[in-house]
């Protein structure tokens, strides 16, 4: 392909992106055109989830939207302009997107007010060759010359929240979602991170990976620290039901206790290093008799393994005892004894490995040995 031919195929494309953004423009007039509220719903975002068959966080996403660029009727019958006019005239040309808005309208509201109208000109003007990333530096560069001391809050005993998380489930049980620390979360966190975001032995795992699996040893952590509050007469906790046959045979799938599932081999993992309740069904499936729960491996047992494997027993793994599952080179449900000679330490990440990637551990000589699927050692 010759450079102009390039050139063309990026100028059709451009034009599809504006054709885009201005029939984004013509969805927000038309929903801001919608009589919804005698439909029923409390909230705009709740009937657009339902006429549109969209998830809520694009429905909210709409609604935000409606309300920045849409004009609207007032009480009286007067006409109301859009909240943000030069960027609605900027989005009717096909120039700027709604993520443009959206960081306009954050800037907007962050500035004195005497000065909104001009800031929010300028930003439309501007995002008309900046990305909303750039524009939002771009942004607080205007709010720090305009007012560099920052808005004082109305009443000094309300403190503005600085750490939010929006969750939502997905289908196979999985959450997904943002998140915003303040500074001073953050500032604990990022150690946090960093000392469990160390490529290990055989991690092929990108950064985000890793910072992802990180975030859940910090999870982990939190939940065995035994000081997260009591719910129900209870610490938090996992509570797993599977049958024997199910961790033996590995067919079928374990159930939570808030009706959720996972599949056997995560049961097994789980099961490791965990609290165990046996409990006798009826051929009804009713429980008729419940044990006491008893801890895999006891502290006495993760001391002697600390001792012998001294962390994560893979060979360059630098994750401490303390990061580290118990885990069972046969396993309990297998016939596996709880004992030194038939367990291991291993970090979060090798234990997922071994349960899930081929990866195998036997005792050699007192000492656990690992071995890397075939398929791994090829790629090695």
């Amino acid at each position: 392909m010759l450079w102009y031919d390039w050139v063309m195929d990026l100028g059709e494309l451009q034009s599809l992106v504006a054709e885009r953004r201005r029939l984004d423009l013509a969805i927000l007039d038309s929903i801001s055109r919608v009589d919804w509220r005698e439909s029923g719903y409390l909230h705009l975002w709740q009937f657009l989830m339902d006429a549109l068959r969209v998830g809520r966080r694009e429905a909210k996403q709409l609604e935000t939207q409606v309300s920045l660029l849409c004009p609207k009727i007032g009480i009286t019958g007067q006409p109301i302009p859009a909240r943000l006019p030069a960027a609605r005239a900027a989005m009717a040309e096909g120039v700027i997107s709604t993520e443009h808005v959206t960081r306009i309208a954050k800037t907007v509201a962050a500035v004195p007010a005497e000065h909104a109208d001009q800031v929010e000109a300028d930003l439309a003007e501007l995002a008309k060759e900046f990305n909303p990333a750039q524009l939002t530096r771009l942004g607080k560069r205007m709010v720090d010359a305009l007012d560099p001391d920052g808005a004082k809050p109305a009443d000094p005993t309300v403190v503005e929240a600085q750490n939010i998380l929006d969750l939502q489930e997905c289908e196979d049980g999985s959450l997904e979602g943002r998140f915003t620390l303040g500074a001073e979360t953050a500032a604990v966190l990022r150690p946090l991170l960093s000392s469990l975001t160390t490529p290990q032995p055989g991690d092929d795992r990108t950064l985000i990976e890793r910072q992802g699996d990180a975030l859940a040893e910090v999870i982990r952590f939190a939940a065995d620290s035994g000081k997260v509050p009591v719910q129900g007469g209870e610490r938090p906790h996992i509570a797993v039901t599977v049958s024997l046959e199910t961790l033996q045979t590995a067919i079928g799938k374990a159930t939570l206790d808030d009706a959720r599932w996972m599949t056997p081999e995560q049961a097994r993992r789980f099961a490791c290093d965990a609290e165990i309740i046996p409990v006798v069904l009826g051929s009804k499936s009713q429980p008729i008799d419940i044990g006491e729960s008893k801890r895999l491996a006891d502290k006495r047992l993760r001391r002697a393994l600390a001792i012998r494997d001294q962390g994560c027993a893979v060979p360059g793994c630098e994750r401490t005892p303390n990061q580290c599952h118990a885990h069972h080179i046969q396993h309990w449900a297998d016939g596996g004894a709880t004992r030194l000679d038939n367990m291991v330490l291993v970090c979060q990440f090798h234990h997922r490995l071994i349960h899930h990637a081929g990866w195998t551990v036997h005792m050699d000589d007192g000492l656990p040995v690992f071995t890397k699927p075939p398929w791994a050692q090829t790629a090695a």
